[in-house]
């Protein structure tokens, strides 16, 4: 009896080190619930998983010794149904993707919650004729024989969604080959050891591209409101802007003054010289600088001269 024992113990440890060592090679550790899987699915579930996830199913007690040792306290809390361990190199979310499509239809057990109502559709079924046209009768399907085949005569919520599934309605749902229930590995929790994080399904579920999409509209938002802000509130980000359109602003300030400085000089000079210039051309004072414009402005203004007296004649003449 206590050989016995004694090899439990040595079993249980060897277990931990083999988990430890599992956790400690892989990126990505996960607990997903297995309760309700028979070991033909669990067989199956293996063979869909990417062949990159390995699954490890072991006693919770250990599982949480193995986490607990392992530094991840946090992943240990979420051991509280009947467990296993899968680890990846893959990211959180891919493993996430991967467990959910590898789920498969199955038949659903007798006291079984309906997920959704669970339809028989009119038409020929599989079964061959006999006493089950009795039996779908029984249980309220509109059921017969056509060409030697049994039929449901028209389509019938077998079980209504939220509702127990009877024994007798589960073996008809059997025979009928109705899966209504898809049966797979549930995340209860992700690790990723590098990023030190702990995922959930309810973040995992996120596409990442939607995830990404909606991060950078968020922050698009508080740049925008950070912006509206930014005099109350300068932040790194911010401050170079303010500092830009202040200095911008203090130099439209100081030009529209006539305030001399380093920057506005030079254009408050520019300006003077084009205001000087034109008040000379206007006031026809006579300057090296504003000959040329006056002879041009002459020219013009003889040539619309002569256009017009020309055009004045033509006139009398036609009369």
């Amino acid at each position: 009896m206590k050989k016995r024992v004694k090899r439990n113990r040595v079993w249980k440890k060897e277990q931990v080190e083999y988990l430890k060592e599992l956790i400690g090679s892989y990126n990505t550790v996960a607990l997903v619930k297995i309760r309700g899987i028979s070991t033909n699915q669990l067989q199956r579930l293996r063979k869909v998983l990417h062949e990159d996830v390995q699954l490890r199913v072991s006693k919770n007690r250990l599982i949480s010794l193995s986490l607990r040792e392992s530094d991840m306290l946090e992943l240990a809390d979420h051991v509280d149904d009947q467990m296993a361990l899968t680890f990846t190199n893959l990211d959180s979310f891919e493993l996430y993707k991967i467990a959910e499509s590898g789920k498969i239809q199955a038949p659903i057990k007798a006291g079984a919650v309906a997920p959704h109502d669970i339809m028989l559709d009119e038409g020929p079924t599989s079964l061959k004729p006999g006493p089950i046209v009795g039996e779908l009768q029984n249980l309220g399907i509109p059921a017969g024989i056509k060409e030697g085949k049994v039929v449901i005569k028209k389509s019938t919520v077998a079980v209504n969604a939220g509702e127990k599934v009877s024994p007798a309605f589960a073996d008809l749902l059997a025979k009928l080959e109705i899966y209504p229930v898809r049966v797979g590995l549930d995340l209860s929790a992700v690790y990723d050891r590098k990023a030190q994080v702990l995922f959930t399904p309810d973040v995992l579920h996120i596409v990442p591209s939607e995830y990404f999409a909606d991060f950078k509209r968020a922050a698009k938002a508080a740049f925008s409101l950070v912006t509206r802000i930014k005099y109350r509130y300068p932040t790194r980000y911010t401050i170079s802007d303010s500092l830009r359109e202040a200095e911008g602003k203090s130099v439209a300030l100081a030009f529209n003054l006539c305030y001399p400085t380093p920057v506005t000089i030079k254009p408050l000079l520019q300006k003077a010289h084009i205001d000087a210039s034109n008040l000379a051309i206007n006031t026809c004072i006579y300057e090296h600088d504003t000959l040329p414009y006056l002879l041009t402005k002459a020219h013009s203004q003889a040539q619309s001269l002569a256009a017009y007296l020309k055009r004045g004649t033509k006139s009398k003449e036609m009369r």
